[in-house]
């Protein structure tokens, strides 16, 4: 399993890995995970994790780490730009330089002790989980040298053109053709491709035609042991809405939420005294500067990054929790909202994650063409549901026999071991 996100490192790109090592080792398989010694400190979460019980890792040094360099290279470069009159917004010391990405750095020595792995150990089969997309380039390598069958894993987009996601990923034309044929010949040599949403799975297999037969959707989901054990915590006094990690301003609606907020304190019908709204991550600087716009700043209260332990409690004493998504991919807090059984306010555009709230969050709010009074009627009538005790639950016991990381791990298995036949 070649995982450049893998603990110590506290980045949501963990969570898959991690998952999947742990229920790998618990139903039979022999997992042996390569992650990144040195990670790229100005990129990367580093904290005190550590591998699931069973499971030592092998560490490989990335022999660069350019993120930090490679910024102030180009933040030198816009300034003598700018005296010219050109306003410089890319980063062309990532489009030029960064190939595939950048964690390139990462490539060659982990090929090298991989492959000494994969005969050493006996090895059947190499799995590669992207991002980074500099994985999927040591999966291909590792196939030419140890001839074995290769799983990619994309937890995320990568050179695919996709509506929803070409103004916030601007590049380069250069970049864009270096891109595609990367991601072609990645998919080319994979046996077997996985993705996390079936939305992913349309798109790819739209363009890639050779996919066909050998492109499987395995969601996130959530780890059912993270399910808190004790009786339900209390709700917070004031009426809480909660969103934690990216908040996606670069897709559009990004500012529906506090208009709402704003509109609703004018009209007197939320205030500093029952109602509050929660932040939580690495926006928080971006989020207080919008409460300051908006007028609400009494409403709304940031925090940085927290422990996931610690954030999933204050999520299941929260009364709502918000969800923005950037399509096709699914958020995590689709997953922790309905697992914690809280409804969702969910300002989306339609498709596989509103079919998913609405099969199993009957009492959330799904706004797909969605306007500040929209949004402001939804909050209302919460608040009302639960002033009422008329909130329904979400359906866990069903939601977690098709989401829970364990049983999507023992699916995924099941698809190796039927399309490669080189296990069971």
């Amino acid at each position: 399993m070649i995982c450049y996100y893998y603990p110590p490192l506290l980045d949501v790109g963990c969570k898959r890995s991690v998952a999947f090592s742990r229920y790998f080792e618990k139903y039979g398989w022999n997992p042996h995970v390569i992650s990144v010694k040195n990670p790229d400190k100005a990129y990367c979460m580093i904290g005190n994790d550590t591998p699931p019980s069973g499971i030592q890792p092998d560490y490989t040094y990335s022999i660069l780490n350019v993120y930090r360099f490679f910024g102030k290279l180009n933040g030198l470069l816009s300034k003598a730009l700018k005296l010219l009159g050109i306003d410089g917004k890319r980063n062309y010391f990532h489009e030029l330089l960064c190939i595939p990405d950048i964690f390139f750095g990462w490539i060659p020595l982990t090929v090298v002790r991989a492959a000494r792995i994969v005969k050493e150990r006996h090895i059947d089969t190499v799995y590669v989980s992207c991002s980074p997309f500099s994985a999927g380039v040591i999966g291909v390598l590792l196939k030419f040298l140890t001839k074995k069958p290769l799983i990619v894993d994309f937890r995320d987009i990568y050179a695919l053109e996709i509506k929803s996601l070409k103004n916030t990923r601007p590049r380069t034309a250069f970049r864009k053709r270096v891109d595609s044929r990367i991601e072609e010949c990645i998919l080319k040599w994979a046996d077997l491709f996985v993705v996390t949403t079936e939305e992913m799975n349309d798109a790819y297999g739209r363009i890639y035609g050779h996919l066909t037969g050998k492109i499987f959707t395995v969601h996130n989901g959530f780890e059912s042991k993270n399910l808190p054990r004790n009786t339900v915590d209390a709700k917070f006094d004031k009426f809480t809405i909660i969103y934690a990690g990216n908040f996606y301003f670069e897709v559009p609606g990004a500012h529906l939420f506090f208009e709402a907020l704003a509109s609703l304190q004018r009209k007197g019908k939320i205030d500093g005294t029952n109602f509050q709204f929660l932040y939580y991550g690495q926006c928080a600087a971006d989020i207080d500067r919008l409460a300051a716009d908006f007028q609400i700043k009494n409403l709304v209260h940031t925090t940085g990054s927290i422990p996931h332990s610690e954030l999933l409690r204050i999520i299941r004493r929260s009364h709502m929790q918000l969800l923005r998504i950037m399509k096709p991919m699914i958020s995590t807090k689709l997953f922790e909202g309905i697992a914690l059984n809280i409804p969702l306010l969910a300002i989306i555009p339609s498709g596989e994650v509103e079919q998913i709230i609405k099969e199993y969050s009957p009492g959330s709010y799904v706004l797909s063409s969605a306007s500040s009074d929209a949004v402001g009627t939804a909050i209302r009538d919460a608040m009302r549901r639960y002033e009422k005790r008329e909130v329904q639950d979400n359906h866990i016991d069903e939601f977690l026999a098709n989401f829970s990381r364990e049983n999507l791990t023992y699916r995924l298995m099941k698809i190796v071991e039927k399309n490669l036949h080189v296990l069971g």
